[in-house]
């Protein structure tokens, strides 16, 4: 099927070709990016391919490229692939009747082909950039370039705000509400501050909130000596019910402990906040209650094992009731796990929100109660929904009663 498109590539020069893009796949690997590199070694073809969200890259000898490529393309059936030479785009498109058309267009400017290892990358938060909570982290020197030391933490930071402002593109509201809730030094609080102040210049109104005393002076005292006017912190702690009066637009919660997560999203469903980032961490809750049955026993054999699963079991079980209240919710690494186990992310944009007395009342969240009664283990979050399900329920009942009396 792929053979005018390997006949293509073998009528180039290796430095002819700028990158080649794999798109619309129908297998595991969604994407691939292919593109020269010159490396002490010879030539090569630099292979990126993006599976659920991750990224994986391989070089390629260049004389193998379409063997290695050939495997790939069969198993995934890409329908888009799309040539950049220097000087013009070839794209081949596969029909429905599985024709695959070629077209050609002119560039609008000559693209140079670098074949260097050492291109360099473009971040949502360039080095140089006057960035003063990075100059704090020890992430810039005084003179806003990359310690070299810190260079792991400042790609970390910038994909953390890559993961939100991707979420957010399309935001086109005059004020960006947020809260933050585990807010502690608050270092990504002020760098989410200055993006959307800065560089996407839209009013941004950002509350803090942290259990300590001393962190929220400290806060208030750096909110201070920057200037950010539009940030306030408040000493809270939201696993006791606390209430918190801001009207949001996007809640943030990152490693807040245990079922002080489970807080924080339940302030998010209540208060039909659009958009959630939340990183959780130390997920015992279910870790202490689960029970193993029947064949399924073996799980529990293990402590970390039974460790891990529990928070696995904990974090699909939010996942699976922000979607039974009108979330659209996906989960991405936003760091490395070298830096930190707990670096998953649980990201959701409200886009059905749920009558009030219907809150959860769906097959998803009976799905969710059938796998907690399997393991025995009641979770604060699916508690919290449950209760707002059956006081839904009842209303709706009483209110019944009195128009049939």
């Amino acid at each position: 099927m792929y053979t005018p498109v390997f006949k293509e590539l073998s009528g180039r020069g290796f430095g002819e070709i700028v990158k080649i893009v794999f798109s619309g796949s129908s297998g595991a690997v969604r994407r691939i990016t292919v593109r020269p590199l010159r490396l002490k070694g010879g030539d090569f073809w630099q292979c990126e391919k993006i599976v659920d969200d991750k990224a994986f890259h391989q070089n390629i000898e260049a004389e193998k490229l379409q063997t290695v490529l050939g495997g790939i393309l069969n198993s995934n059936g890409f329908s888009d692939i799309n040539i950049f030479l220097a000087d013009k785009h070839i794209s081949y498109h596969t029909a429905s009747n599985g024709r695959l058309n070629r077209k050609e267009s002119a560039r609008k400017e000559n693209r140079t082909v670098e074949l260097s290892h050492d291109r360099k990358k473009s971040y949502i938060l360039p080095e140089g950039t006057e960035i003063p909570p990075l100059v704090d982290l020890g992430v810039f020197d005084s003179s806003y370039r990359v310690v070299k030391s810190k260079y792991g933490k400042f790609v970390q930071i910038n994909r953390f705000i890559e993961i939100i402002a991707e979420k957010l593109k399309h935001f086109s509201g005059n004020e960006l509400r947020v809260v933050d809730f585990g807010c502690g030094k608050s270092y990504l609080t002020f760098i989410v501050y200055y993006y959307f102040t800065f560089i996407r210049n839209i009013n941004t109104r950002i509350a803090g909130y942290d259990v300590k005393k001393e962190v929220i002076r400290d806060c208030r005292g750096i909110a201070e000596r920057y200037g950010y006017s539009g940030i306030e912190f408040f000493e809270a702690d939201i696993s006791r019910g606390f209430s918190c009066p801001q009207a949001a637009d996007m809640m943030i919660s990152l490693h807040a402990c245990d079922t002080a997560t489970d807080y924080a999203l339940w302030h998010a469903i209540q208060n039909n906040v659009r958009f959630v980032f939340s990183v959780p961490c130390c997920q015992q809750e279910i870790n202490r209650q689960i029970k193993f049955r029947d064949e399924y026993s073996l799980l529990g054999q293990y402590g970390l094992y039974k460790e891990r699963f529990s928070a696995i079991l904990t974090d699909t079980i939010r996942c699976e009731v922000l979607r039974s209240c009108g979330y659209d919710v996906d989960v991405v690494e936003f760091t490395d796990s070298s830096a930190t186990p707990k670096n998953a992310m649980i990201r959701a944009e409200l886009k059905h929100p749920p009558p009030g007395a219907n809150m959860g009342v769906n097959a998803a969240l009976a799905d969710i109660n059938r796998v907690a009664r399997y393991f025995n283990v009641s979770q604060t979050l699916l508690n919290l929904i449950n209760g707002a399900a059956a006081e839904g329920q009842a209303d709706g009942l009483l209110a019944d009663e009195h128009t049939s009396g």
